[in-house]
């Protein structure tokens, strides 16, 4: 079997092994945590480089990414086969917002990318979708990247967060007020990054274990919000920070870091690029401008990082995305305000990401909520209760307890489209209708969940 059926294989098995019902949407697909999904990734690449690493927590990090549980004997035979080709000294993630497995392999398909088609398709490729977590949204799912924990622990469950302790909704990027326009974001004594994930991240771990960890990544996003969320007390987000002014330096500075450090001992570096999710949510997914910035991506990534490094065999490159997107429809949007039977059963208003919304109602006011939703929204949205959530697995390892935080930060029920709808609410009285943007994510739609994994080595 070669590699084209190998692929085609391992994807039909993992869409199938992570199918949720048929209430959920057609193609609706549940996140893997347990071998086959982006913390899993993250746990990965701690394995080659040092399995001794410390915990750092009383909660056991999930495990690491394997495509043997797909339980198919090709695919079990090809991971093999490249595991075996030789030892692991330095690992390289780069996370590329947005880069949906679907997406990445209509633009190889139809010639957007020829530097990873190649790459791809080479022998010292494995390459097989994943899937993202839920939400499928930036913040939640660069936190299981960072962490190697589901949401469930890590308790960062979407960008417009309803935190208790602050009796608001917080915006997880911005690090401000989600319901005020253009406030002041929080200072450290009322909100702290540093100490906002209860789990440990991957790069103090690795740092603890005696691994060279360094970040390269935009200079803008240096000691941000999300940047001290994720790389709390470790060395990487601080003075192994490289930062870079566009994609094609940061792929030169890159392989600098690799070179300089080659024969140093045991390295990783993380990268992440958010020039694609940006296209996509200005132009759609998949428009010509789209196609243009994965372009211009594929050939700096190949010109100053695949090429310059080739026959280092000992360097594997593990390219992941945090999610995909799909488009939107001007007239399949849900406005919550327009429904107040059902936002009068809400204390605050909706929560979570336009393809998973959060409902935090009323003591006593679940059945209602239900009722109304599927009496009057049932054609394009499920009502989904808390309690399934966890037991679907859709925030952690199916039944698993979830943290304190998880439990209050997702609400009591959760609006999940099953078709190609979003649903949003303006809180604004008299103000006219945000935005919407041409692509979203944050559900459970395949081209949302799917993410490539690509190991490759030089």
């Amino acid at each position: 079997m070669g590699m084209a059926e190998i692929l085609d294989v391992a994807e039909n098995t993992l869409v199938a092994r992570q199918k949720l019902p048929e209430r959920f949407g057609q193609e609706a697909i549940r996140p893997s945590y347990d071998g086959l999904g982006l913390a899993n990734i993250a746990a990965l690449a701690m394995q080659w480089l040092c399995p001794e690493a410390p915990e750092l927590s009383e909660q056991t990090a999930l495990p690491s990414f394997n495509p043997e549980l797909l339980g198919v004997a090709t695919v079990t035979q090809a991971w093999k086969n490249w595991l075996n080709q030789g030892q692991i000294k330095h690992v390289v993630l780069l996370l590329m917002d947005a880069f949906g497995y679907d997406q990445l392999r209509t633009l190889m398909k139809e010639g957007d990318a020829p530097g990873l088609k190649k790459a791809c398709g080479s022998p010292q490729a494995f390459f097989m979708p994943a899937t993202s977590v839920f939400p499928s949204t930036t913040v939640t799912a660069l936190t299981s990247a960072a962490t190697a924990y589901p949401p469930a622990q890590h308790g960062v469950m979407c960008t417009s967060l309803y935190l208790r302790s602050l009796g608001s909704m917080v915006n997880t990027i911005g690090w401000r007020p989600s319901l005020i326009s253009n406030s002041t974001p929080y200072s450290d004594t009322q909100l702290n990054p540093d100490t906002f994930v209860p789990v440990p991240n991957i790069y103090l771990r690795m740092e603890k274990a005696g691994v060279n960890v360094g970040i390269v990544n935009f200079y803008q996003f240096k000691q941000t919000s999300i940047s001290r969320f994720t790389t709390a007390d470790s060395q990487a987000g601080q003075s192994g920070y490289t930062s870079y002014l566009t994609p094609a330096d940061g792929f030169a500075q890159l392989r600098d870091r690799l070179l300089a450090n080659y024969d140093k001992g045991k390295s990783f570096t993380y990268m992440y690029v958010p020039n694609v999710d940006s296209a996509a949510h200005r132009f759609g997914p998949l428009n010509s401008y789209y196609r243009a910035e994965v372009a211009a991506l594929d050939f700096a990534l190949k010109r100053e990082f695949l090429e310059p490094l080739a026959g280092r065999s000992d360097i594997v490159f593990i390219l992941a995305a945090d999610h995909g997107q799909r488009c939107t429809h001007p007239d399949k949007i849900l406005w919550l305000h327009e429904h107040p039977e059902l936002t009068k059963l809400m204390f605050v208003p909706a929560s979570g990401e336009s393809q998973a919304r959060f409902l935090h109602l009323k003591h006593g006011a679940e059945a209602l909520a239900v009722d109304y939703v599927q009496k009057h929204l049932d054609e394009h949205f499920l009502a989904l209760t808390k309690k399934e959530a966890i037991a679907k697995g859709l925030f952690g390892l199916p039944n698993q307890p979830v943290s304190m935080d998880c439990d209050d930060r997702v609400g009591d029920l959760i609006l999940i489209p099953r078709t190609d709808w979003t649903c949003t609410q303006d809180i604004r009285p008299l103000g006219k209708r945000p935005s919407i943007n041409a692509g979203v994510h944050g559900g459970l739609s395949r081209a949302e969940m799917l993410i490539p994994f690509l190991a490759y080595r030089f």
